[in-house]
């Protein structure tokens, strides 16, 4: 599933203590207004060995009758239902903003200067970008299943002092996440959200049409001089970065997806399963949305006051 993307939040040293309690693994857990309800949205063998690779949308276009090796570039663009569900960036950044403004006015109301806010932080990957296998020819070229390079941001140490007054029962993180998310926690994908995801997945790798292209995927694998039962069993390399015989197997699986439709099969299944999960728990769904309208009327508050001077 995807792993948490996070707008670096003004003390994001101590923040991931509570991100991780709350966000487990995704990016959102609310609504904006103009976004669907979900009221209104309208089985055989498991793919062995198949979960997701977590890290958004249109239904991704697949090049008939290439060969292995001759992929062609670009990672597969993938849009599933849930996509309204998960917290957009944008949102994602002021509700973020508005916490670094709440602690750093609470640090201040104990005499306590805030540190600079860390540099934010990109995913490493879009939502959906490995979802099913790596997808991108031009990384299959260059790093292979590695991830390519990403240096974290730098923040400066805090005090002591301000650690203390940051975390701990009624710190000032506390008070900051109670005051947007009414819980202890940073903001971060619902619960229903992050569990249809993932129960999404899993349904459709044992659907009659993904089991079938999974195999069809295997064959031309084969013939290209690889041995692997599906696509995700191939992202293990031991080597610190992308051997010639790393990337000539990266771009093979790229090259048998595009040939036999994978990633356009198994985006179409999940769908079909994405949209009957999100009918059934339309009212929970419908909740997600109404909790980030919220949580933004909150922020947005927050983001009026005049800032204190320094």
């Amino acid at each position: 599933m995807n792993a948490p993307r996070l707008a670096a939040p003004l003390v994001a040293v101590v923040t991931c203590c509570l991100l991780l309690a709350s966000c487990s693994t995704s990016t959102s857990g609310g609504g904006a207004a103009g976004t669907p309800s979900a009221s209104a949205a309208g089985t055989s063998e498991a793919v062995p060995g198949v979960t997701p690779e977590a890290t958004s949308g249109v239904t991704p276009e697949v090049t008939s009758g290439a060969t292995p090796g001759a992929a062609t570039d670009g990672p597969a663009v993938i849009s599933l239902p849930l996509d309204p569900y998960f917290l957009p960036p944008a949102d994602e950044a002021r509700l973020h903003t508005a916490l670094d403004r709440l602690v750093a006015d609470c640090l201040r109301s104990v005499g306590l200067q805030p540190p600079a806010p860390a540099g934010v932080q990109a995913p490493l990957l879009g939502r959906y970008e490995r979802r099913y296998g790596l997808t991108s020819a031009t990384g299959a070229r260059t790093v292979g299943y590695h991830l390519p390079d990403h240096p974290a941001p730098t923040q400066a140490p805090l005090s002591p002092a301000q650690m203390k007054a940051l975390t701990g029962p009624q710190g000032c993180q506390e008070s900051a996440a109670r005051r947007i998310t009414g819980t202890t926690g940073y903001p971060g994908d619902a619960y229903v959200v992050r569990s249809a995801n993932q129960e999404s997945f899993e349904q459709s790798a044992k659907a009659p049409e993904v089991v079938a292209v999974v195999t069809a995927w295997s064959r031309c694998m084969k013939r290209a001089g690889y041995d692997y039962a599906t696509p995700l069993q191939t992202g293990t390399w031991p080597s610190e970065r992308a051997t010639g015989e790393e990337r000539t197997t990266a771009l093979a699986d790229v090259a048998c997806k595009q040939e036999t439709g994978l990633v356009r099969i198994w985006n179409e299944a999940e769908t079909v399963v994405q949209r009957t999960l999100i009918q059934q728990n339309a009212t929970a769904f419908d909740g997600v949305l109404a909790e980030r309208r919220r949580m933004l009327r909150e922020a947005d508050a927050v983001l009026g006051r005049p800032e204190p001077g320094p």
